[in-house]
């Protein structure tokens, strides 16, 4: 199963329509650009996605300090974030494709935000956070593995990265050889890696993977 089926609304529709010849990114941007305003809806009552407060309770079951400095990549209207305020976390930044995003992510407790194509790298300093979030990004048409690389190096060594994978690309783009690979090399210590429920209205699992970055990077 994907997250290519049964999906009626426009920006749904207008992403599983993607056309493999024009620039990915700027269809991105038109996409979310317009679809900014009733994604939480669509989020919600449309797809049944539950990766955000599921990210956030494993967060919390690793990282219970909320004090920790938190980056939620790919963040799109804020929708961690509002899970992360709601368990008590107080500084967080966000970075989007999507400024349009961003202008509703700005109303649910971010500290920073700025917008960024996660695929081309983040505009972020080596080592800066205690944790880094990728939620929902890591699907059809988004980042590939190596934003899993992206994810470390702006973590601290002992931070966590904590991020989904949608079942449909897990194998497919390699995200499962990145995951040991990166294990293997000593650069991660794979903390918990679960498959679960992610778009529950479209049957759709995804990875759950929380990793530690190690001394080694």
């Amino acid at each position: 199963m994907n997250d290519r089926k049964n999906s009626r609304d426009d920006g749904i529709e207008r992403y599983h329509g993607l056309d493999p010849d024009a620039d990915p990114v700027e269809q991105m941007k038109s996409i979310y650009a317009d679809w900014a305003g009733s994604y939480d809806d669509d989020n919600d009552n449309k797809l049944g996605t539950i990766s955000q407060p599921n990210t956030v309770i494993l967060l919390t079951k690793h990282l219970p300090d909320t004090a920790s400095v938190i980056l939620d990549v790919g963040c799109g209207t804020g929708l961690v974030g509002k899970h992360l305020l709601e368990a008590g976390y107080a500084t967080f930044d966000g970075t989007d494709l999507s400024p349009e995003m961003l202008t509703f992510a700005a109303t649910r407790g971010y500290r920073h935000l700025f917008p960024a194509d996660a695929a081309k790298g983040l505009p972020v300093q080596d080592n800066c956070y205690d944790a880094a979030l990728c939620v929902g990004v890591f699907t059809h048409g988004h980042v590939g593995p190596e934003g899993v690389d992206m994810l470390l190096r702006v973590t601290k060594p002992g931070g966590l990265i904590i991020f989904t994978v949608n079942e449909g690309v897990w194998k497919s783009e390699g995200f499962d050889r990145a995951v040991n690979r990166l294990a293997y090399a000593g650069r991660i210590e794979i903390v918990e890696a679960v498959k679960q429920d992610y778009m529950t209205r479209e049957g759709v699992s995804a990875w759950y993977i929380v990793a530690r970055k190690t001394e080694q990077n």
